[in-house]
């Protein structure tokens, strides 16, 4: 014998029905949200270090390559503004028609004893040379002589000498024999119109007390005196010979 149940049991199971369904379903989880990707930062190796200092090495040649660069382009600009100077003064002498003019003379002397010998001579007047004399030359070096003596445009002028000296060795000073002994020395001055400047280079020795590389020098003395040019003689002055 079946068993029923009464209306009001069923419509109560009826309307429970769907909440217990929902009830034996899974919930869905809630989705975590992605975390980000950490980036690792380049780690700088010895190669990238090595790069480095190698371009500061070449930067700082580079640099030093541009000063000496420099300095020679300042070094021709200042020759040329002195050969510019030179120039307007000569021409400023030729247009004003100023007869006067100016004379240089050096003169050369030798005041060393006898412990050396003078084996080569080099004179430059504003670094073009005016005498040279080497030993065994054809020309015969005297003790004093004149190296230079004519006519120069007034303004600065600059004298540069090199001597070369040789030792004997004699005697306690054996020890100097076959040794040389180079000299260099230079001197400025100013030759205005109208003056004859005489400038005189002296060769001397210290003595035996002073440091064999400091015993020889060079130097100079000055003589300054109104330079008076001789007139040039006019051929149309002389008397023409008459045809007989």
């Amino acid at each position: 014998m079946s068993k029923t149940f009464p209306m009001p049991i069923l419509l109560i199971l009826f309307l429970l029905l769907p909440s217990l369904i929902m009830a034996q379903e899974p919930m869905p989880q809630a989705e975590t949200p992605d975390k980000p990707e950490t980036v690792t930062p380049p780690v700088v190796t010895n190669d990238d270090s090595t790069a480095v200092k190698k371009e500061t090495g070449s930067d700082s040649e580079f640099n030093l390559k541009m000063r000496n660069l420099e300095e020679k382009i300042n070094s021709l600009k200042d020759k040329v503004f002195r050969a510019k100077q030179r120039l307007a003064i000569l021409q400023e002498t030729v247009l004003s028609g100023a007869l006067a003019g100016a004379r240089a003379s050096v003169v050369h002397l030798n005041d060393v004893g006898d412990a050396f010998d003078l084996i080569s001579v080099v004179y430059y007047l504003d670094e073009a040379p005016i005498y040279k004399w080497v030993e065994g030359g054809v020309a015969e070096l005297k003790s004093e002589m004149s190296v230079f003596d004519g006519s120069v445009v007034p303004g600065p002028h600059h004298l540069s000498v090199y001597l070369v000296f040789r030792g004997k060795g004699y005697g306690v000073f054996s020890y100097m024999e076959g040794y040389t002994f180079k000299l260099k020395a230079g001197y400025s001055f100013n030759v205005e119109e109208g003056q004859l400047v005489e400038v005189s280079t002296t060769a001397m020795d210290r003595g035996s007390l002073v440091k064999l590389d400091n015993r020889l020098y060079i130097s100079f003395d000055i003589d300054k005196k109104a330079y008076e040019q001789k007139p040039v003689a006019d051929d149309s002055d002389k008397q023409q010979p008459t045809a007989k």
